[in-house]
């Protein structure tokens, strides 16, 4: 299990490009569970004209990229972990201002992201809100914002490698919505089913600093 978890950290963070987009809702996870989720998200340009654009000029573009998290219910209202995302890995916290056993949840993330590249640090924070339907479904709603090396403008060297060394720090916003579906709640049939994976999202950013118009479509399964 240690073995798996390290590889899929190294290729997290080989690939792990950008920073639009936390794949979690509301709610947190309850004291003393444990998960590991790995997401992805792929971009789509509202015209083909202003993706081809994009990839000649390497101005705002993106490409689609993976994301990873470790984490654990430090208490039923805070969860603790390690993120991986732009480039980086960093420790995380996440609090949730509602009772835990309500169906609303509002809650806030930081992360803090180690740029491995540039040896920078990636502040990121999050809010989200965020109803949970029966015990199956949450709809959730938030905002991500930051301050960092802009991910969707880096130079290339002559021999097409990316120059870190002319990367800009930028602010960075998007707002997102999305669907958290549990496989296996507590007291279902599926609950002891160690083969399924414990919940899965869908999630859809709009990034908000960047001149392209797009969304970012999510997805990520939890262990």
């Amino acid at each position: 299990m240690l073995r798996i978890l390290f590889t899929i950290t190294i290729f997290t963070l080989l690939l792990s490009s950008c920073y639009y987009g936390v794949m979690q809702g509301a709610h947190t996870l309850g004291k003393d569970h444990i998960t590991i989720t790995g997401g992805v998200t792929l971009p789509a340009y509202f015209s083909a004209d202003a993706k081809r654009e994009a990839e000649e000029n390497r101005i705002d573009f993106l490409e689609a990229y993976p994301t990873a998290d470790f984490a654990i219910g430090a208490t039923d209202r805070i969860d603790l972990g390690v993120s991986s995302f732009g480039y980086g890995v960093g420790p995380m916290v996440k609090y949730n201002f509602m009772n835990p056993a309500e169906p609303t949840a509002v809650s806030a993330m930081l992360n803090m992201n180690y740029v491995i590249p540039m040896q920078v640090m990636l502040p990121r924070l999050s809010l989200c809100a965020g109803h949970l339907f029966d015990r199956d479904l949450e709809i959730f709603a938030g905002s991500d914002v930051g301050y960092g090396p802009d991910m969707s403008n880096i130079p290339e060297s002559e021999d097409g490698s990316h120059d870190w060394d002319l990367v800009d720090n930028t602010f960075f916003a998007c707002i997102r919505l999305g669907c958290k579906y549990e496989l296996k709640p507590p007291g279902s049939p599926n609950e002891n089913l160690v083969y399924l994976p414990e919940s899965i999202l869908f999630q859809f950013s709009i990034p908000l600093d960047i001149s392209r118009s797009m969304i970012l479509a999510g997805l990520a399964i939890t262990y």
